[in-house]
């Protein structure tokens, strides 16, 4: 089946799909190179290099590369997936937008406060007084809440990456 398009998510997920088939190996890799040694000694080397021209190239030819693309980009696109849904990263996110609309808070309350101070300065400076100490002591308030929130959504993520870093390789 020949392709004449390839659709613009299908690079990303074929790498992230290459990624997670390098971790999978990865953590075989003991075990085979184990084996291997024990028939090393058995090993027709002659054979065994023309043996692996051949499955070379056959391997290299267009529509087998692009059937090996496409089962990476399926296999990536899967790993993605798993990790969109895990819990993890769905409160990761959520933390992430209550941080948003905090920041948005305290700037709109600094923003008044600066704007309700330089108004006032006209009237009495006993009132302008209070009015900035109450409009700060809000801005004040908003701003360490947005830190606050700030510094779960970094722990969230922390946990986010862990449990996304668990399912590489499975």
């Amino acid at each position: 089946m020949a392709r004449t398009k390839i659709d613009p998510t299908t690079p990303l997920y074929a790498m992230v799909g290459a990624g997670d088939l390098a971790v999978e190996r990865a953590r075989t890799v003991a075990a085979d190179v184990q084996a291997w040694l024990g028939t090393l000694q058995k090993v027709d080397f002659r054979g065994a290099a023309v043996d692996m021209q051949t499955r070379l190239s056959r391997d290299l030819e267009p529509s087998v590369v692009l059937e090996q693309i496409d089962d990476l980009a399926d296999r990536g696109k899967h790993l993605v997936e798993r990790i969109r849904r895990q819990q993890a990263t769905r409160t990761t996110a959520q933390a992430g937008r209550t941080t948003v609309a905090k920041a948005k808070t305290a700037r709109t309350q600094t923003g008044k406060a600066a704007s309700e101070s330089a108004s006032s300065t006209s009237a009495a400076a006993k009132t302008a007084t209070k009015s900035a100490r109450k409009t700060a002591s809000t801005a004040k308030r908003n701003a360490k809440s947005t830190s606050t929130s700030a510094r779960k959504t970094a722990s969230a993520a922390s946990k986010a990456t862990g449990d996304a870093a668990s399912k590489v390789g499975n």
